[in-house]
């Protein structure tokens, strides 16, 4: 059974256009692909490390949005009912890297992983954030059994680029760790001003489609894997949101 998991995702990855030296974020969603596997996270991470080879590199989110009573200790993890099993088994991987970010927290592990030390702490989104250096170092971007809903967090970033006109700027209070003693740390969040408007994530990801940007997409048991450059979902995110300021979301429903 391991065995045949496992050549399932090599394959998986094949298909998505996974290469050697590869660079990817990752997001991800295992119960999507209905395989029931106690080893199910170290057999996905073992396959892509096949892949991309030891020159290649991963880094995975590990959000602390709603944790801000937690003191913030880089080297140590807590695990919310957020996190998921392929994260919590990566974070447990030798030579990982952790970013400074308070919110929008990475980890990684491979040579470009170095790029995580380079982030502003108190940037958890648009310029000097992780995503910044992600974008500028060509990483892939791969939703592991995500939708871009669950796992197009990077479009929040172009959102903030692009200051769109249904969020704003707010300090947000966060403890860190630094030098044995706790500090305040105020982090700069682009938050909704209010609940008119939701994310339209899954529609612009259909919109970004049709634009030829050699996005590869590979159905699963309860959905589907997509793989795609960051650079050029970058650049075609932010003319979608020159064209029209509120593409990527939808007015909230009335009841």
């Amino acid at each position: 059974m391991y065995r045949e998991v496992e050549y399932f995702f090599l394959n998986h990855f094949s298909n998505l256009g996974l290469k050697k030296n590869d660079k990817i974020l990752v997001y991800s969603d295992l119960s999507k692909f209905g395989i029931y596997n106690k080893n199910l996270p170290k057999i996905v991470l073992k396959s892509i490390k096949k892949i991309i080879g030891k020159k290649g590199t991963i880094i995975m989110p590990f959000y602390l949005l709603n944790d801000s009573n937690v003191v913030f200790n880089n080297k140590k993890f807590n695990f919310t009912k957020y996190t998921g099993n392929l994260v919590k088994a990566f974070v447990k991987e030798k030579n990982i890297i952790r970013s400074k970010s308070l919110i929008h927290n990475h980890v990684g592990q491979g040579p470009f992983a170095k790029i995580l030390n380079y982030s502003n702490e108190r940037s958890s989104i648009g310029r000097y954030s992780d995503f910044e250096h992600i974008k500028n170092s060509n990483f892939k971007l791969l939703l592991l059994g995500c939708t871009f809903l669950q796992g197009g967090t990077y479009l929040h970033h172009l959102e903030a680029i692009a200051n769109v006109p249904y969020r704003k700027w707010i300090k947000v209070k966060k403890k860190l760790l630094k030098n044995n003693k706790n500090e305040i740390i105020f982090v700069d969040y682009f938050a909704r001003k209010n609940d008119e408007y939701i994310s339209n994530f899954n529609s612009v990801f259909q919109r970004l489609r049709k634009l030829n940007l050699s996005i590869k997409i590979e159905n699963i048991k309860y959905g589907n894997s997509i793989c795609m450059n960051l650079k050029k979902l970058h650049k075609a995110g932010l003319k979608l949101l020159k064209k029209n300021k509120y593409s990527f979301v939808k007015k909230k429903s009335k009841l």
